[in-house]
């Protein structure tokens, strides 16, 4: 299993691919749109990772996640929506208290 973490915005997607067994991360930036959703899952084949391996934590944030969730859900993978709370209080509990995007 791989894990894809999403941060979305109105414009873009920063993403991050996590391979727990090779401990892997491969990062990516596609435009919030049907061709950056394209781009995304070719990325992906060219990872060699199969869709229905991947298991994606997305921030809803308005609607702007709407198009992504659905196009990786429709391509095979599981797409669980994050409370973005939630998220910062696990960081908070782990001693992350500052952000970073590395």
């Amino acid at each position: 299993m791989r894990y894809l973490g999403i941060d979305v915005s109105k414009a873009k997607l920063d993403c991050m691919l996590f391979d727990p067994e090779s401990g892997k991360r491969r990062k990516k930036s596609v435009p919030n749109s049907s061709e950056g959703m394209a781009q995304l899952l070719r990325s992906l084949a060219q990872w060699a990772v199969p869709a229905q391996q991947v298991h994606v934590a997305i921030e809803p944030a308005a609607s702007y996640h709407e198009l992504v969730a659905a196009a990786l859900h429709d391509a095979g993978c599981k797409v669980l929506p994050v409370n973005p709370l939630r998220v910062r209080r696990c960081a908070q509990a782990i001693g992350s208290l500052n952000k970073s995007d590395d």
